[in-house]
């Protein structure tokens, strides 16, 4: 009995590890998962949007990764992954025991994870099929997988995923992704010495980031290299030359925050609200905007140089701080400055041709001229920079080799530049501050701002509407709003000028931007007739139900009143702005294609018209006199706001609409004198004249329904041509019947007068 006993206690003990084994193999592996997925192999790859002539705009991604075919791969390239990670991967089935043992043994001598023991197929197995867990179980599993996987997959399927789904540091996953971010270049075009690099770079990124780590990275580089000549993948001499060479990288930059910044933006947060954040970046969509790469390169100059012009016309506000010059710290260390881009230096010496600065360890020249701007001829005892200061400077190419300097500082004031087909709606450039990387607020589209007098054609174009013609006269006298109430405050508006200017017609009025005179035509037409139309040409932001509309006193959007505007261009038709022309899967089916709606009639033919020709007088001879020499017919409108908080100029052509904004983000006043027409305008001109560049240069069609007559500032027909006189559109039926007295005539009383000659028109409708 004892004997039995004793027996059975003895089969209990054996049984019950291997219980406990089976037990632990049976939850285990009872739930692994299935390899053959593998085959339909579709990683998080990177969403591109492109402009309408095939620049790419942007890249969004959660993981940066673009899938390389690895049989395009040049063989050292592969090669030097196998020899870095797992030299017999042809060889085994899934593990490699040898291997395991030496890296076991490495560890433990050097008492560090000193060299990995896992295969190319293991590291894809915890990749791609398993949490990064460290633990016993995983480690199982992981075996397990990796064996399943090798009977299921061709090696070189096997290598496709690894040297794609691997992470190499910087955001870059896969060898195409982290080719372009080391050396700016393909991976198919990798030398040995990048290939060896890259390589060298899954055991531990961080570790031997070549940035942060560069000794570290050489060593690894190195090794690499050397395992290659071991193996016979490269010659002892190639291995040595490719050891020696430079890191060779490119400083990686975000190569998109000079094509479309602001734009990209805008267009990310349509597509996210679309498709939703996991879609936007994981789905490898390709996108296709309504931008139009060269007008937006355009406007992005034009309102850069537009904000820099009026940054140094309120002078050189000094130094950034100073320094020590004989120990200049950071500005003698770091990356060289490059041509074409802004960077702090520090000045170092001074003469009397000029000063030189330091910047990432060169001695630099910056000439006289290059600080004229800021200290003009004065000599160089009263220029201003002595030793030790830190200034901004822009860095160019010098003609005889090297880099020069200009002395450079960040403006204050902010801009926004919209343009857009108004025949579609399709926007065509946006920018939405002076830089996108001090601040991604898309002024373009999403700050509201008062438009001031840049909303005046829309209220004349409800006058018009209502029977005002260009010829109606308006007195343009003092007039004063107020309250029952003593406590609440009167109303007095007043023009720019704080001048009066009698009788004057209503295109005189939109020409010279008379405020009085607008008030009056909004009190005539009233307040909800207005508003009204404003909706109707696309005016969706809230308006003030009350006379100060007269006078842009609620808050619009660039986008907003850009797109307004484009119904005068097209002849009263609306057509909503657009970004978006067409999103593909990543397979290249189509998800959805915009095309633009038909446009909604917001205006009459001959109404717009009117406007137009109205509009056409502001740049020939009104605020806009600054943006007259396009060379080709255009309208627009300026606008100033109280204190000169804002300035504007809204212009168009019969086959695009642009709109300048210029202001500072806190409200505060741009200085005296800086009206739309003064610092708008130019910019506007400047892109518009490169905007142009091509297209046919059409005059605005002229509808039915639209006469023409030559008037004087009275309103009255002109007898003869002359300076005081202009040919003005009319709708048909309403120019003026009456001619002009001559000297010495009787004067003509008013109540004689024509039933269709402005004069009947009361003043104070």
């Amino acid at each position: 009995m004892r004997k039995l006993a004793r027996v059975g206690l003895g089969l209990l003990v054996v049984a019950t590890p291997i219980a406990a084994a089976g037990w632990f193999a049976l939850a285990t592996l009872s739930d692994l998962p299935d390899v053959s997925s593998l085959h339909a192999y579709r990683p998080p790859v990177v969403t591109t949007v492109w402009s309408r002539d095939g620049v790419l705009m942007a890249e969004l991604f959660a993981e940066r990764r673009r899938v390389v075919d690895v049989a395009t791969l040049p063989p050292h390239v592969t090669r030097a992954f196998l020899a870095a990670e797992d030299s017999q991967f042809f060889h085994h089935q899934g593990l490699n025991w040898r291997g395991i043992l030496r890296a076991a043994w490495a560890n433990l001598r050097e008492q560090r994870v000193a060299q990995g023991g896992s295969t190319i197929t293991q590291q894809v197995v915890k990749s791609l099929l398993l949490s990064p867990e460290r633990s016993f179980r995983r480690k199982l599993r992981e075996a397990v997988l990796a064996v399943r996987i090798e009977g299921n997959l061709t090696k070189d399927e096997i290598l496709h995923l690894y040297l794609n789904q691997i992470y190499l540091g910087h955001g870059a996953h896969g060898v195409e992704a982290a080719s372009e971010t080391y050396f700016g270049t393909s991976s198919q075009k990798l030398s040995l010495a990048q290939a060896a690099l890259l390589a060298g770079l899954p055991q531990a990124p961080s570790r031997y980031d070549p940035y942060q780590q560069p000794e570290r990275a050489r060593e690894r580089r190195r090794y690499v290299l050397t395992r290659m000549a071991e193996e016979g993948w490269a010659t002892r001499e190639e291995a040595a030359r490719a050891a020696a060479e430079p890191l060779g990288l490119v400083g990686y930059q975000n190569p998109f925050l000079g094509v479309s910044p602001y734009f990209s933006e805008h267009v990310r947060r349509l597509l996210e609200g679309r498709y939703g954040r996991e879609t936007l970046l994981t789905g490898g969509l390709r996108v296709a905007t309504t931008m139009d790469a060269r007008l937006q390169g355009a406007a992005q100059r034009a309102l850069r140089k537009g904000i820099e012009d009026l940054d140094r016309s309120s002078g050189f506000r000094g130094a950034l701080e100073r320094v020590d010059p004989a120990a200049p710290g950071p500005f003698a260390e770091g990356p060289p400055p490059v041509g074409g881009r802004r960077s702090r230096a520090v000045v170092v010496a001074t003469d009397a041709a000029g000063a030189w600065v330091l910047a990432g360890g060169r001695r630099i020249r910056l000439p006289a001229e290059g600080m004229a701007w800021a200290f003009g001829d004065r000599p160089r005892s009263t220029r201003g920079l002595t030793p030790g200061d830190v200034v901004w400077c822009d860095f160019a190419e010098s003609p005889g080799g090297g880099l020069t300097a200009r002395l450079a500082q960040e403006p204050q004031v902010e801009g926004a530049l919209v343009c857009l087909d108004p025949r579609t709606g399709e926007v065509l450039a946006a920018v939405g501050g002076y830089d996108f990387g001090r601040s991604q607020f898309n002024r373009a589209v999403q700050a509201f701002r008062q438009p001031g007098s840049a909303l005046k054609p829309m209220i004349f174009a409800a006058a018009v509407e209502q029977g005002y013609t260009p010829a109606t006269l308006v007195y343009d006298t003092a007039i004063v709003y107020g309250s029952q109430d003593p406590e609440e405050e009167t109303w007095k508006p007043k023009n720019y000028s704080a001048q009066f200017y009698g009788a004057t017609t209503l295109r005189d009025a939109l020409v010279h931007s008379r405020n009085i005179v607008t008030v009056k035509i909004l009190r005539d037409v009233g307040v909800p007739r207005a508003l009204q139309l404003l909706q109707e040409l696309g005016i969706t932001s809230p308006m003030s139900p009350d006379l100060s509309l007269a006078l842009g006193a609620s808050a619009v959007t660039p986008l907003e009143l850009v797109s307004a505007y484009g119904s005068f261009a097209t002849g009263g038709l609306r057509s909503p702005p657009a970004f978006l022309l067409r999103v593909q899967d990543r397979d290249g089916a189509i998800l959805e294609e915009f095309t633009p709606p038909e446009p909604q009639r917001a205006l009459r033919a001959d109404i717009a018209y009117v406007l137009t020709h109205m509009m056409q007088a502001v740049l020939t001879e009104g605020t806009a006199r600054r943006a007259a020499s396009l060379g080709v017919p255009a309208a627009g409108k300026t606008g100033t706001t109280n204190d000169n908080r804002d300035a504007w100029f809204v212009g168009y052509t019969p086959d695009l609409v642009a709109g300048v904004w210029l202001g500072h983000d806190s409200g505060a006043s741009l200085g005296k004198g800086e009206t739309g027409g003064r610092i708008a305008a130019p910019i506007w001109l400047d892109f518009m004249k490169e905007a142009v560049q091509g297209r046919p240069g059409a005059d605005f069609p002229v509808p039915e329904g639209v006469e023409f007559a030559r008037i004087d500032g009275a309103g009255r027909l002109a007898r003869s041509a002359g300076s005081e006189t202009a040919t003005v559109a009319f709708r048909k039926g309403t120019a003026p019947v009456s001619t002009a007295a001559l000297p010495g005539d009787e004067e003509v009383n008013a109540a004689t007068l024509d039933p269709r000659d402005p004069g009947t028109l009361d003043a104070l409708r």
